[in-house]
């Protein structure tokens, strides 16, 4: 779960004392369209000749693009804004969102990548943010958005921010289908099966060059896969209801046999040894440069993957598998929904029609014209028209020139662009993604909030994650682990099962 550093209290005041100045200048706006043209239908945002115009805080994974740029053109055009957008590494960007808020310089629209922190939680208690939950349903878009989503970022019961959709399950196991001919398998469809896949690439020789340079399994110090394992294994997804309260997955024993799981591959070097001190740039570096054969992650990584080891191994092959099918049969973590927030500042946005003028800036840029943009890209520059269907001319300038940053405007999930001509691996993991919903297993706290979890949230996880990380590689017995649980309750965790208990049972599920 991502953590920002707390707020100053210097800087909570004066929000604290912006709430009134927003409430006394805020208006009512005409009911009328969007300010630009698009989808069907009628909206209430106020119609407005002039551009709006726009600040944005938002992130990006690379440098910053040009003002401008035609892309930012061609968005301005349509939704008839003009924007100032501050690029924010990704990097750095948490630290910068509590200074920007702490500051109360703030822009009209501010990306927040967990809303239920403790500083943007104040934020939003002391009025400082919008609600928009009231005028969505005047907006083409922004009125289809799935309102269980909705449910996961409401804060009180109330809906302050737009979030940016995410399909709700994309993990599964990415594998070098080459090397499983080599060593004569199939693809796994049991975690037998998989053991056996990860112990073969280790020690079958699968790329065939005569030495013992191969591994089966990687992964990274914050162990993405192994929340797919303990899945699959029949675990909570992070926390489930038991005796009418909540539990953390990690009391379940599915979890303790998920742990068993990945001690016993670590003990046989069946997975990376060095993965505790590894990142994720490390991780795809296994894969790509052909020292390991599998990863549990997203499966959208699949592509990346198939091109970048084209090139250095011709005739390498890439392939997937998402359902494992375990003791409680087939299941994956599901997700929230959502990646992010667009929270919009009563300090900044000041009236009621502005309001109104900057949601329909994100209805529109939900039309599909710039969902392609976004996606695509300019064609003839990015992409190009064949059989029907667009297809990348140059995808890694599309994503240095777009996606990496213009593409964090967008709310409409990534997969939302037009289908393009696609590799028979991308058709593949795009109809498991699709299919993965109906087995993915839900967070109950997702619409919680616990205020310890919220503020010593990141003092309780390292106290798990550590405990299992030091169990795996055999520096502590099942004794040591659950002292760890000892320790996770008595310095918080305790309290944050009652507390969402009690928000549970006030939920009334």
């Amino acid at each position: 779960m991502r953590k920002y550093a707390g707020m100053r209290k210097s800087g909570l005041a004066a929000m604290g004392m912006m709430v009134g100045a927003a409430a006394l200048l805020a208006g009512c706006g005409n009911e009328a369209s969007p300010a630009a043209g698009g989808n069907a239908g009628t909206s209430s945002a106020p119609v407005s000749k002039e551009p709006l115009k726009l600040s944005v805080m938002t992130l990006m994974y690379a440098e910053p693009p040009k003002a401008d740029s035609e892309v930012q053109k061609q968005i301005e055009a349509y939704t008839n804004t003009k924007l100032d957008i501050s690029w924010v590494p990704n990097s750095s960007y948490k630290e910068k969102v509590n200074v920007t808020i702490a500051s109360g310089e703030l822009p009209k629209a501010l990306l927040v990548q967990n809303n239920k922190d403790s500083n943007i939680l104040s934020a939003v208690r002391a009025g400082v943010f919008w609600e928009v939950g009231p005028y969505l349903k005047d907006y083409p878009n922004l009125s289809k958005m799935n309102p269980a989503v909705f449910d996961n970022i409401k804060v009180d019961g109330k809906i302050y921010g737009l979030f940016r959709a995410r399909d709700l399950s994309t993990y599964g196991v990415i594998f070098r289908s080459d090397w499983l001919k080599n060593v004569g398998l199939s693809a796994p469809k049991t975690l037998d099966d998989l053991y056996n896949v990860f112990k073969a690439f280790t020690l079958n020789d699968p790329d065939k060059n005569g030495k013992a340079d191969t591994v089966g399994l990687t992964e990274e110090k914050t162990m993405d896969g192994f929340g797919v394992i303990a899945s699959i294994m029949g675990a909570p997804n992070s926390w489930e209801v038991k005796d009418g309260k909540l539990s953390p997955d990690f009391l379940a024993p599915e979890y303790f046999e998920a742990m068993k799981f990945y001690k016993k591959l670590y003990d046989e070097k069946l997975i990376k040894q060095d993965f505790p001190v590894l990142n994720n740039q490390q991780k795809k570096d296994d894969i790509n440069q052909g020292k390991a054969g599998a990863v549990i992650s997203n499966m959208i990584d699949g592509a990346g993957y198939q091109a970048s080891l084209s090139k250095t191994f011709p005739g390498s092959d890439v392939d997937v598998v998402s359902r494992i099918t375990g003791p409680k049969g087939e299941r994956l973590p599901g997700g929230v929904g959502y990646n992010s927030v667009f929270m919009f500042p009563k300090s900044s946005v000041k009236t009621e029609a502005e309001l109104k003028q900057i949601l329909g800036f994100f209805d529109k840029i939900s039309d599909q014209k710039m969902l392609d943009l976004l996606g695509w890209g300019i064609e003839g520059k990015h992409y190009k028209i064949e059989d029907g269907k667009p297809v990348f001319i140059d995808q890694k300038l599309q994503d240095t020139e777009v996606g990496s940053s213009y593409l964090q405007l967008q709310i409409a999930k990534y997969t939302a662009k037009t289908t393009g001509k696609e590799t028979p691996l991308m058709e593949k993991y795009g109809k498991m993604i699709k299919e993965n919903e109906a087995i993915a297993v839900n967070n109950p706290t997702n619409p919680l909030v616990s205020e310890t979890q919220t503020t010593k949230g990141s003092e309780l996880k390292p106290i798990i994650d550590d405990a299992r990380t030091k169990y795996i590689l055999g520096k502590i017995d099942e004794a040591g682990w659950k002292q760890a649980i000892e320790q996770w309750r008595k310095a918080g965790g305790d309290k944050v099962i009652e507390e969402f208990s009690a928000q549970y049972a006030k939920s009334g599920k």
